[in-house]
């Protein structure tokens, strides 16, 4: 079965709050269509047992090594841009979405950036040694942050409070947003317990938009992430 929602959450950065141990992912708040929406992406390793965050199965720990891996394009250029240009602010539903944004780190033609050149982020060990993406990440979302010539696009699994609960009880901001995304990275290839949200054309990724004087001047940063135990060979 496919993650649930799979969209794209297009708007612009309106907060930030970067992982801290225990604060969970790195959080970002979006502004989009008259909407606030949170941004969860996964930044850092957790190690088999760990505590476990955004579980509708219920579970509290991981069943699994996750060693996110990470891949950067600081100067991103690639079809899709073109597509990405056009989509509209908020949320869009994977059934309204051209079958250009639809994303998959296998499948997709040309790559959408090269799969074997991502990097592992060591777990946090007992003590205190390893790391996380907030150096990676922050400073170009403080670029975006109320910046009106940004603009943030999160490939993902969306939620909606309002219709079913989201498990984080967090409050990150106030008002605190009931609308979310999360599931920022490859969504296939997985075994354990995440085995069953498996599918392809689903992947999560973040895009950031930063406009020059003229359309020629834009700048494009990409960001993609997955986690080591995710098989990166197609089925047969």
């Amino acid at each position: 079965m496919p993650i649930p929602n799979y969209g794209l959450l297009t708007g612009a950065v309106i907060n930030a709050i970067p992982y801290k141990s225990g604060a969970d992912h790195y959080q970002i708040e979006l502004s989009a269509a008259g909407s606030l929406y949170r941004i969860a992406v996964d930044v850092y390793s957790a190690k088999k047992g760990s505590a476990r965050h955004y579980s509708p199965q219920g579970a509290t720990t991981w069943d699994l090594d996750r060693e996110v891996l990470f891949y950067k394009d600081e100067n991103y250029n690639h079809p899709i841009l073109d597509t990405l240009l056009a989509a509209a602010n908020g949320l869009t539903a994977a059934a309204q979405l051209p079958h250009d944004l639809l994303l998959d780190y296998l499948r997709y033609e040309p790559a959408l950036f090269p799969i074997d050149q991502m990097q592992p982020i060591p777990p946090t060990n007992a003590s205190g040694g390893g790391g996380d993406l907030n150096d990676e990440i922050d400073p170009w979302i403080q670029k975006a942050l109320n910046n009106p010539a940004a603009r943030l696009f999160a490939f993902g699994s969306s939620w909606d409070d309002s219709v079913s609960g989201h498990p984080d009880p967090t409050v990150y901001w106030n008002p605190n947003p009931s609308l979310g995304i999360h599931d920022i990275h490859m969504n296939q290839g997985d075994s354990g317990s995440e085995a069953q949200n498996n599918g392809s054309w689903q992947d999560g990724a973040l895009f950031l938009q930063f406009t020059g004087a003229a359309p020629a001047t834009a700048v494009w940063i990409a960001m993609f992430f997955r986690f080591a135990n995710q098989s990166i060979k197609l089925p047969s």
